[in-house]
């Protein structure tokens, strides 16, 4: 049984059921001919890249056997996906339990449903492996937006784990964001407008009482006069007091000071604007995992988001 041809790049997955006479295939020879336009070595390399399930399970090797009525799914375009080269890892604080680095602005921090490649935590895994630690554990305590830069916290032991993510759903890990925004904004100001996933990937701000509502508090705090960036923009210091997905600009947009380049939330907002997201990701400071001492760890700053005070 022959399944519909699909380029690499096709939007959305591919879904079939193993049948009789595939039986004992190998997935990646399967993928391969289901899909009808790939070759052989492309079917093994979609595999690899973390593009193919079998039931609910990513499968990465491609002489996995396959069994009838066995549910797989494909999204193609994970050959889309490069490995990110190893030089892309960039420390700024290093310990045996823990790295922090350097995120550079459109990275995944880590892999997504459609591809596991081209991530920040593969390839840390890779520099850990290079170096000579065998089947090296990376997690991430906390993702940053792929359009943002700046700092990402990731564990390299497991005994750091458990007690990095506690402080994370705690709120005791805390974040500061420079920002540049849109408009004139005052001194200080808060938001602790709840909020929403409305879609995978998406967020709103929610109404009171809301079943599915999550709190969220965001201290913003203007460092640079009105225009003096760039003009009709803020530059500001953003404080999470939550860390819910894409709070810092759901609710800078809610507060009618949308963060300059966010296609997404954005009162004007236009898919086809190139302008890069103006969010990094500044400073971080949380309790060490294993000694209890306190880290404190700052990225460097990209040239919108120095303010006068820096210099």
């Amino acid at each position: 049984m022959a399944g519909a041809k699909r380029k690499p790049g096709d939007a959305g997955p591919v879904r079939f059921r193993v049948v009789e006479s595939e039986d004992g295939s190998t997935l990646g020879s399967l993928v391969a001919r289901r899909l009808g336009n790939l070759t052989a070595s492309q079917g093994r390399e979609l595999v690899r890249a973390g593009g193919v399930y079998m039931g609910h399970l990513r499968i990465r090797v491609p002489t996995a056997r396959v069994i009838p009525g066995e549910r797989i799914t494909v999204y193609p375009s994970a050959l889309e996906h490069e490995p990110l080269p190893c030089a892309a890892v960039k420390f700024v604080h290093r310990d045996p339990a823990f790295v922090v680095l350097d995120k550079p602005a459109g990275t995944p921090v880590a892999q997504t449903k459609q591809s596991a490649r081209g991530t920040l935590s593969e390839a840390l895994r890779r520099v850990l492996t290079q170096e000579g630690m065998n089947r090296p554990y990376v997690g991430v305590v906390h993702r940053l937006d792929r359009d943002a830069s700046g700092l990402v916290l990731l564990t390299i032991r497991d005994i750091a784990n458990k007690s990095l993510h506690q402080q994370f759903v705690d709120h005791t890990i805390h974040r500061q964001y420079r920002t540049l925004l849109h408009g004139s904004a005052p001194q200080q100001w808060d938001c602790d407008a709840p909020l929403r996933e409305v879609r995978s990937g998406k967020m709103t701000v929610a109404t009171e009482g809301e079943p599915r509502a999550q709190p969220a508090q965001t201290r913003f705090e203007r460092l640079q006069p009105h225009g003096a960036s760039r003009p009709d923009t803020t530059l500001a210091l953003a404080t999470l007091q939550t860390g819910r997905t894409h709070q810092i600009r759901v609710h800078a947009a809610h507060t009618g000071h949308a963060v300059v380049g966010d296609a997404k939330y954005g009162a004007d907002a236009d898919p086809a604007d190139k302008t890069p997201l103006h969010l990094h990701a500044w400073r971080l400071e949380f309790t060490h995992p294993v000694t209890g001492k306190p880290i404190v760890v700052t990225s460097p700053l990209p040239t919108w988001a120095v303010a006068a005070r820096d210099r």
